[in-house]
């Protein structure tokens, strides 16, 4: 009994994490900053944030693989953001779910036939939800993609990392992040600085970065990285939902049908007898 209720904790941090991820390319999309300083400010506040002052340059370096990983993932996404429709960039960017359940028996991380239907039907969802796609959009598509495999091998690497601290672990890979994306940060510069942009960071900083990645270091080794990719394919149903009012992005019966297929296999994966 302990277990499944120990299990259920880390389901439910993990679903709240999905639905912040799904406010991410909305502030993106407000901020108008350069996708270099978007993700060095992000994870270089919350890294020192989660710190509680305690900085340790070695463990730092430790998580350079993730690191690396977290941050190309990020600056991927966000330069898929601005190239192509929120729609796109979050239903293209969720089918890491795919790539997680291809790559995760290549690691010794079995895969049952549940998350398999699952997964394939969540996938259908997404596919649902971004049909037809723009040709027009072709790079920014194309940006997420490369995006959703990113993650997919970070989630991976991450489930074979320990720590006591899941909170200082968060610190150390969000740190060592910030590093690999400063030079990219130097050479775009800030992009747009305006009162709209810092308020559009401190949200992307609060939401999706301390709540949305840090459920997932928290629950990375108690959960599989397969239910962990599926979980995050509530972040396109959140983004369609916010785009309607703040974009006037009306989503269409495909991506409604789309949407309740993703929930539905979230609420499958994640149910426990």
């Amino acid at each position: 009994m302990s277990f499944t209720l120990k299990l259920n904790k880390y389901y439910f941090i993990l679903i709240l994490g999905g639905i912040t991820f799904g406010t991410a390319a909305i502030f993106i999309k407000l901020s108008g900053m350069s996708p270099g300083m978007i993700a060095f400010t992000r994870f270089f506040i919350a890294g020192l944030i989660l710190s509680r002052g305690r900085l340790h340059l070695r463990r730092i370096l430790s998580q350079w693989k993730v690191g690396l990983l977290l941050s190309a993932h990020m600056i991927l996404f966000i330069f898929s953001v601005y190239y192509t429709t929120i729609i796109d960039s979050t239903v293209l960017v969720s089918t890491s779910p795919l790539f997680s359940l291809a790559l995760a028996p290549l690691v010794g991380i079995p895969t049952t036939k549940k998350e398999i239907i699952t997964g394939a039907v969540a996938f259908m969802g997404v596919i649902l939800m971004n049909f037809p796609v723009n040709q027009g959009y072709l790079l920014g598509n194309v940006m997420a993609i490369i995006s959703a495999l990113t993650i997919a091998l970070y989630t991976i690497l991450l489930s074979k990392t320990k720590n006591e601290d899941p909170l200082l672990l968060t610190s150390y890979i969000y740190l060592m992040s910030s590093v690999f994306s400063f030079p990219i940060a130097l050479v775009e510069g800030p992009g747009r600085v305006d009162l709209v942009s810092i308020l559009s960071l401190l949200g992307l900083i609060a939401l999706p970065t301390l709540v949305g990645h840090t459920s997932v270091i928290y629950a990375s080794g108690h959960v599989k990285p397969q239910h962990i990719e599926v979980i995050g394919l509530l972040e396109p149903v959140v983004a369609t939902l916010l785009a309607l009012p703040i974009f006037n992005q009306v989503p269409t019966p495909l991506e409604i049908v789309g949407g309740g297929m993703i929930v539905l296999s979230v609420s499958i994966l994640t149910w426990r007898r």
